[in-house]
């Protein structure tokens, strides 16, 4: 065959598959093992080559877009990996490699949060591939995709599997990991402990397994074994941040057991260890001041109360730091500063009785925006798929044919714009949630807090009442 011709009878056949339907391209997106696998549906396959290509020539092409995919997967450029992936998959099902395909395809559809989609492709490669060396990683993918989306017995279901089939540490610690998180959600505290407890402690999820079973020993009300796993996780070097934040989760957690246990002076030895740059730095400050309080250490309240108010202004602490600040100035005889500290609650909350209504209509607007980020994730799936069927067309050689170096300038165009609009639908999304979870957490607070504004009146009173008697006595 002449090679000209044959580059030619390539471009040609990149050409025509250009503007193939969404639904090709989505089929290869949906592909199932049978009703029998771990879960989704039964598909067929997509066809092998096409136009009678010359495989060598198309093995050639396959190695070098699996070459770009891995270079944009050890960026974690994951969609960028996606696009080159699903090339293979649709133009060479009779790949040599096909099967490190599927299984790479399903680790960058599982990072790009599409969860579903990934789980089609994991048991694809099962059905498809029994023997292939990837059967552990794609048994570990499935299980990670069905916890992350809250499918927790299935995903046990798969972890069974897994410890049946593989013996490599590395998967089996992390699948572990996996099926104690999901015992742990499910309630089954027990299980959940035993599992975890098999992690091994040279695992990166060493550290994460410990906590979660310190925790389980906790919802057990086994305080004493939780109080020892988590004097454990404190007592590990801190080597990365990764282990300075579950240190310090350990830290803060254990300050507040001893405060329950009104071993304050221990409260506040693990509390003031947290790192200020924690997620919760604001509770451990609140912590310490509750402590001090208990330890009539009144001078120190005010002084980590101060520093609380000044770094957090908009606290959802706010109004509890407001009222221990009055009551540490009442002690200390300050009652004009107590009575400022009381009525900075009132202004926060002036009207007692708004609660209710607030929750309601935070409520009603997270049923609401729930169902555009719903809409607006199968908006986005769609988009993707359209973005994936902008096939590029660099690197498959220097004589290509002048219609088809117009068509690819086209696609780029095309592929600018679509890749424009998805990142502005991504932000779109990522917005939407960060508003619904801030929402979500101001109707909690609401309804869990306790009338701060009530205490605050009657502090005031009691602040103007001590006032007056000093007066008296002093006059």
């Amino acid at each position: 065959m002449n090679p000209s011709g044959s580059k030619n009878i390539y471009y040609c056949f990149i050409a025509l598959t250009i503007c193939c339907s969404l639904i090709a391209l989505f089929a290869t997106l949906t592909i199932a093992a049978p009703s029998e696998s771990l879960g989704g549906e039964a598909s067929q396959s997509v066809p092998a080559v096409k136009y009678g290509q010359d495989p060598r020539e198309l093995e050639r092409a396959a190695d070098k877009i699996l070459k770009q995919a891995e270079n944009h997967l050890k960026k974690s450029e994951f969609w960028l990996c996606a696009q080159e992936l699903i090339i293979i998959m649709d133009y060479y099902q009779s790949y040599s490699q096909l099967d490190k395909v599927v299984h790479l395809l399903g680790l960058c559809l599982l990072e790009e949060q599409l969860y579903t989609a990934s789980i089609r492709m994991y048991n694809f490669l099962l059905k498809k591939f029994p023997k292939s060396q990837y059967l552990a990683d794609a048994l570990l993918g499935l299980e990670k995709a069905f916890y992350a989306q809250q499918e927790h017995k299935q995903a046990l279901r798969v972890y069974y599997v897994i410890i049946k089939k593989s013996n490599q540490s590395k998967i089996l610690d992390e699948a572990r990991y996996v099926a104690g998180q999901c015992h742990y959600q499910l309630k089954n505290y027990d299980m959940a402990i035993n599992i975890l407890k098999d992690v091994s402690n040279q695992s990166e999820f060493y550290d994460s397994a410990l906590y979660t079973i310190a925790i389980s020993y906790l919802k057990k009300s086994n305080v004493a074994t939780s109080v020892d796993y988590f004097r454990n996780i404190i007592s590990l070097p801190v080597i990365s941040a990764e282990r300075r934040k579950i240190v310090d989760n350990a830290r803060l957690t254990l300050g507040l057991i001893y405060y329950e246990l009104r071993a304050y002076q221990a409260a506040n030895h693990q509390l003031s260890k947290i790192s200020s740059q924690h997620e919760n730095y604001q509770d451990a400050l609140l912590g310490m001041s509750w402590s001090h309080l208990k330890l009539n250490e009144y001078e120190n309240v005010i002084k980590t109360l101060d520093k609380l108010i000044k770094e957090f202004p908009g606290s959802e602490n706010a109004e509890e730091s407001y009222f221990l600040l009055g009551q540490a100035h009442i002690a200390l005889g300050n009652y004009n500063d107590a009575i400022a500290a009381y009525r900075r609650i009132v202004e926060l909350f002036p009207d007692r009785q708004s609660a209710p209504g607030l929750i309601k209509k935070v409520s009603h607007s997270l049923r609401n925006q729930q169902n555009q980020v719903e809409e607006l994730k199968v908006q986005i799936l769609i988009e993707e798929t359209k973005l994936l069927d902008a096939i590029p067309l660099n690197g498959y050689g220097e004589d290509v044919p002048k219609y088809l170096v117009e068509e690819k300038q086209r696609l780029h165009d095309f592929r600018k714009n679509m890749i424009q609009k998805l990142l502005a639908e991504r932000d779109q999304l990522l917005y939407m949630q960060r508003q619904i979870a801030d929402l979500l957490k101001t109707a909690e607070r609401h309804e869990r807090r306790k009338d701060w504004r009530g205490y605050a009146e009657y502090g005031i009173s009691r602040a103007l009442f001590l006032r007056e008697i000093g007066a008296s006595r002093g006059n």
